[in-house]
């Protein structure tokens, strides 16, 4: 999809770019970005022109996706999303920086840095954990950017399936959605709100916990589906709401013992309405978060990162 409506400002704040889900507005810094960016006689380094581009294609690949999918049980609708969705725009931009440069009319340009070092290292390396010769990387790749982004987890969950459990997991609904929740749990990791703004050595750390959880899970799957297993590995999907507006009619209409009580009570762990929806619509993020942290859905680039100077970050609000 496209979501961009063809506007585009130049800005003269800090931030590089972003993109305006709301609206469809796309805007870019005027100093750091569109000056780069002329046919003018430039007045450039290649390593500036060569970040101005990655920004574009960055902030498009924000405004090419959708974000949510309230409907769906294995949508991870909270924070964490927010961090891969940093880390599948950078990847994306990266990998696919040369020909995108070469087709804007930028030949022969170095590769930049990754903007988002944490979310870059850590999203690469969960690439390399679920590929593999039945899902590429190319194929996982191509197919997160078209989102949504909250079932990018599940999106790299199936991939784990078809490329480490192929052999085991019937191939019935039930079953797959059931194993694809149970190995997003191991990559939701409480880091992957902030990634983005930690150094590439904390996104590594965060591939190499995520690679030991996955591991485990992957093990603990194989033993479940033994020779005459016929039930679904037990796992609760992320999105719990989705789970329960499914039920049929007659169980959501079941009287309740203590109405007032489970009103009050906090939803389980990682299916809370409260952090979720106060995130997605543009509210106070979830505890832990920076002072610019993202909301779902907008991608934008500005202050924070170790690599260039003081001011260069890219954002979701």
């Amino acid at each position: 999809m496209d979501r961009w409506n063809g506007n585009l400002y130049a800005t003269d704040d800090e931030l590089m770019g972003g993109f305006k889900p709301k609206s469809g507005d796309m805007r870019l810094s005027d100093e750091r970005v569109l000056r780069h960016l002329t046919g003018a006689p430039p007045r450039t380094t290649p390593s500036a022109r060569s970040e101005a581009i990655a920004t574009v294609l960055h902030e498009s690949t924000h405004a090419g996706l959708a974000t949510d999918a309230p409907g769906e049980p294995n949508a991870v609708r909270s924070s964490q999303s927010v961090g891969l969705m940093e880390g599948v725009a950078e990847v994306h931009a990266m990998e696919n920086f040369e020909a995108f440069a070469e087709r804007a009319g930028y030949p022969d340009l170095p590769t930049p840095i990754p903007t988002y070092p944490g979310a870059y290292a850590a999203t690469s390396d969960l690439l390399s954990q679920v590929t593999g010769p039945a899902m590429t990387r190319r194929t996982l790749l191509d197919e997160a950017i078209r989102g949504p982004g909250v079932m990018h987890f599940d999106q790299f969950a199936n991939a784990a399936v078809q490329n480490r459990l192929r052999d085991v997991v019937p191939d019935r609904a039930a079953d797959q959605q059931a194993v694809r929740a149970a190995l997003i749990s191991t990559m939701t990791h409480v880091y992957w709100p902030t990634i983005q703004h930690r150094p590439a050595s904390a996104g590594e750390s965060l591939g190499n916990e995520i690679r030991q959880h996955l591991n485990a899970k992957i093990d603990e799957i194989r033993q479940h589906y033994s020779p005459g297993q016929t039930q679904p590995f037990p796992a609760e999907s992320p999105n719990q709401l989705a789970v329960q507006a499914a039920q049929p009619a007659a169980q959501s209409e079941a009287p309740k013992t203590k109405p007032d009580a489970e009103a009050a009570a906090p939803a389980r762990a990682g299916t809370s309405t409260a952090p979720e929806m106060r995130f997605l619509t543009g509210l106070a993020p979830a505890a832990g978060a920076t002072r610019k942290a993202p909301s779902l859905g907008q991608g934008q680039k500005g202050a924070g990162s170790n690599h260039r100077g003081p001011t260069t970050e890219r954002e979701l609000d």
